[in-house]
């Protein structure tokens, strides 16, 4: 059922259908009434009349109706029709049956025969406007029923008008009227037989060709009777005229009629159409003239030239109609050319799309698989040509070979720093020109690739041990080479991991190992070749497995604090307690804190691990310093240091115990600073902040690695600790030199008003020969290994080393 868009008018012939059978009652019962004319007519003009004036009303009535139900107003034919068959029934039943057959009125016949006549022309223009919407065009249409009416009207000429002429039986008006009538029958009946011929020949259009038809024989009949001379209008003529009005009404109530508006061209074909021409131009006139003999009973000169009028119209409509297909066919060859012309270049237009997505395609597969920036392979596609190199054998049936793929790994030293001075444009210019120089390196069959950043690997198949390294030799020493962008002249050093003659079995697997040779190499101080060994995954292993008990370390309460007691040699009075850091995992033994202190740095967790260590210390020296006034010192890493809110964490921790901040002194080694003469940015600026509220810093292993008399000007440093290694000298000679350097150190340290404090005093020979030079504070195994905060409360209590030195 079809349905119509809320707020939109509904479309011609939207009207739901429910299979009536209303147009094959009416047209049942019409046609008996039409049928039983001729004997109403028999028995009474009147009742004659009155049959003619009901029925055709009864028809006015369907065609009405029928517009209305299915919505066929908005059709200009269906409106024309519709007047036309009310103009016909008030001209029948006003001008004919009141007004000749009840009245004897001339001028209401007149009435009568005009408003026929108007009916007719109304009739033939409905028809002409559908005829416009079927074919190539109106004036095509036109011609085809021009074709059509003139051959059909030649013989009706010869056997039905000429005679009813001849024998004089109208003259005046009525043989004006009875001309006419014909004619337009004969124009009807060629618009209906092309709308027959082109438009598929729907059911309602078929019954109202029958209407028409039906007419046209009334009317024909109807001059015969008068040519014959009969005063009585035929049984076939009264049939005619009254089955005109019922097959009308019932076309105008069939449901197809909803379709109307649809009536359009179906493909015929012109074969059919030639023919039916060529059979009208050929026969109507061949009929006509043999056929004049038996109709006409005197010879009349306008009979002849009738016939060739006729003939002389169809031969000029049918030069017309071929001039028009010829036109049409000269218009569709130009479309079809315009048409091939627009396949050629859409197939030009196609054939270039297609090229262009291939290659769109092709680059985006060489995207997929390779470095936009060096062209290299990506690691995708390294890891497609690792997988190919352990599978490949095992695909071909054949046996792998003795020696596995191997596999470099490379990392650029130093390439951030040229990032972070030079900028990135001329850091992707290097990494170019390092692409460049790999390629040239790499025989056919390798594989190179860039993983991102500064970081390359080239994958050789079968390749032992040896062949890898002396590769890897030859890529740092090529790679070694200055390079020249622009004004700037770089040089690199470069880190290799070599993984080869190690049973693999998946790409990740391979990458993996390779990478762990890379840290190795890196780790030992960069510009290094290292041959993975499986003690290699053995440490990361173990490096892995300490750094996720660490992070679980503060949670099951493993880390704890020790302090280790920092001794004034002339009265051996403890003046300070340095904190230390230990952990004791609950199923292992303990771990040395230079081993898990780095770890702490590298994962972060010392960030959180020193804040615990932070407030713990705090705790215990706040009590400390109730008691016996003294100084506590906390070690601080190079990670907390950066962090921008360590002061403030720290002098917020000192408020909280109520810890006066000149008793608190946090320890610095020398590591975390910046080389000299340059302090980390950061670093100093937290160590300012906290300086200025009166934290004191002490800097360790002083005498050690870097000269470190540069940090003693630059960071605000209150003590300087002595390292252990000027203590413990191995020889006779050795101790004499450090003791002279522990000297120089002193005085320097006292000439700059700094506290001094020496580090792994072990024995009381070292404690009187530190004291001699003139170190006051000291520290070690001598007074105390490192304790717990209970220990250090004895020892507060005890005072045991009186006159230490």
């Amino acid at each position: 059922m079809s349905q119509t868009a809320p707020g939109m008018s509904p479309a011609v012939g939207s009207r739901p259908e429910r299979k009536p059978y209303g147009w094959l009652v009416f047209l049942a019962l019409g046609g008996l009434v039409a049928l039983s004319g001729p004997a109403v007519a028999a028995v009474s003009p009147f009742l004659d009349a009155l049959l003619w004036s009901g029925l055709q009303g009864a028809a006015t009535l369907a065609v009405l109706f029928g517009i209305r139900r299915y919505r066929l107003g908005r059709l200009r034919s269906w409106r024309l029709i519709g007047l036309g068959i009310v103009t016909a029934w008030l001209a029948n039943t006003v001008g004919w049956s009141l007004g000749w057959i009840w009245l004897k009125s001339q001028t209401l016949l007149t009435v009568y025969q005009v408003g026929t006549l108007v009916g007719y022309a109304l009739l033939l223009t409905a028809l002409i406007l559908m005829s416009a919407r079927v074919g190539a065009s109106r004036w095509t249409g036109l011609l085809d029923s021009g074709i059509i009416t003139v051959g059909v009207a030649m013989p009706f000429w010869t056997f039905v008008i000429d005679p009813a002429i001849d024998l004089g039986v109208h003259s005046g008006s009525d043989l004006t009227y009875a001309l006419i009538t014909p004619f337009v029958d004969l124009i009807v009946m060629g618009m209906v037989a092309r709308l027959l011929f082109d438009s598929g020949r729907p059911p309602w259009l078929l019954l109202l060709a029958a209407s028409f038809a039906a007419i046209f024989v009334a009317d024909g009949a109807y001059l015969l009777d008068q040519a014959a001379g009969s005063a009585q209008t035929s049984a076939v003529a009264t049939i005619g005229w009254l089955a005109w009005s019922v097959l009308i009404g019932a076309a105008a109530l069939h449901p197809s009629v909803a379709r109307s508006a649809e009536l359009r061209a179906v493909p015929t074909a012109d074969r059919s159409r030639v023919t039916l021409f060529l059979a009208l131009a050929l026969i109507s006139p061949l009929v006509s003239s043999l056929g004049r003999p038996f109709v006409d009973t005197e010879s009349q000169p306008h009979d002849d030239m009738a016939i060739m009028a006729w003939t002389v119209v169809l031969a000029v409509l049918l030069v017309l109609r071929l001039n028009t297909v010829a036109r049409l066919a000269e218009t569709r060859a130009a479309d079809l050319d315009r048409h091939a012309d627009q396949l050629t270049l859409q197939t030009r237009q196609l054939s270039a799309a297609l090229h262009t997505q291939e290659m769109l395609q092709r680059s985006l597969a060489h995207r997929a698989f390779h470095d936009p920036l060096t062209g290299l392979a990506n690691r995708t596609l390294l890891g497609e040509a690792l997988q190919q190199a352990l599978s490949a054998p095992a695909v071909a049936g054949e046996p792998a070979p003795e020696t596995p793929p191997a596999l470099l790994l490379l990392d650029l030293d130093g390439f951030k720093d040229v990032n972070d001075t030079l900028g990135h444009p001329i850091g992707d210019d290097l990494l170019t020109q390092v692409a460049h120089r790999l390629r040239a390196l790499c025989e056919p069959g390798l594989t190179l690739a860039r993983l991102g950043g500064d970081e390359f690997a080239l994958l050789l198949p079968a390749t032992s041990a040896q062949v890898a390294v002396e590769l890897a030799h030859t890529i740092v020493e090529r790679l070694r080479a200055p390079y020249r962008l622009g004004e700037h002249e770089i040089y690199l050093t470069t880190s290799v991991g070599v993984l080869a003659e190690t049973e693999i079995s998946t790409p990740a697997e391979a990458l993996r190992d390779a990478d762990l040779a890379l840290y190795a190499a890196k780790a030992a101080g960069k510009n290094q070749i290292t041959l993975f060994t499986p003690e290699l995954r053995s440490a990361r292993l173990e490096h892995s497995r300490l750094i996720a008990g660490l992070r679980q370390a503060l949670a099951r309460e493993e880390l704890a604090v020790r302090y280790q007691p920092v001794v004034e040699l002339d009265s051996g009075r403890i003046v300070a307690v340095e904190t230390l850091l230990r952990w004791q995992p609950g199923d292992s033994r303990p771990i040395p804190p230079d081993v898990f202190i780095p770890l702490a740095e590298e994962s972060g967790l010392i960030v959180p691990i020193g804040t615990w260590v932070l407030e713990r210390a705090c705790a215990d020296a706040a009590r400390w310093h109730a008691r016996h006034g003294l100084s506590v010192t906390v070690n601080i890493s190079g990670r907390q240091l950066r962090d921008p809110g360590f002061a403030e964490t720290v002098l917020a921790a000192l408020e909280r115990h109520r810890l006066p901040p000149g008793r608190w002194c946090w320890r610095s080694p020398r590591a975390c600073c910046w080389p000299p003469p340059r302090p980390r940015p950061s670093a100093s600026s937290g160590c300012c902040r906290a300086c200025a509220h009166g934290v004191r810093i002490a800097l360790d292993d002083f005498g050690t690695g870097y000269s470190s008399l540069a940090y003693l000007r630059i960071l605000p440093v209150d003590i300087v600790k002595i390292d252990r290694s000027f203590t413990t000298a191995p020889s006779a000679a050795d101790h004499a030199q450090a003791r002279a350097f522990t000297k120089a150190i002193v005085e320097l340290s006292a000439s700059l008003r700094l506290g001094t404090i020496v580090e792994g005093v072990e024995t009381r020979e070292q404690a009187v020969v530190l004291h001699q030079v003139g170190c006051t504070l000291a520290q070690g195994y001598l007074f105390s290994p490192p304790a717990t905060a209970r220990q250090i409360d004895n020892l507060l209590e005890t005072t045991p080393w009186e006159n230490v030195a």
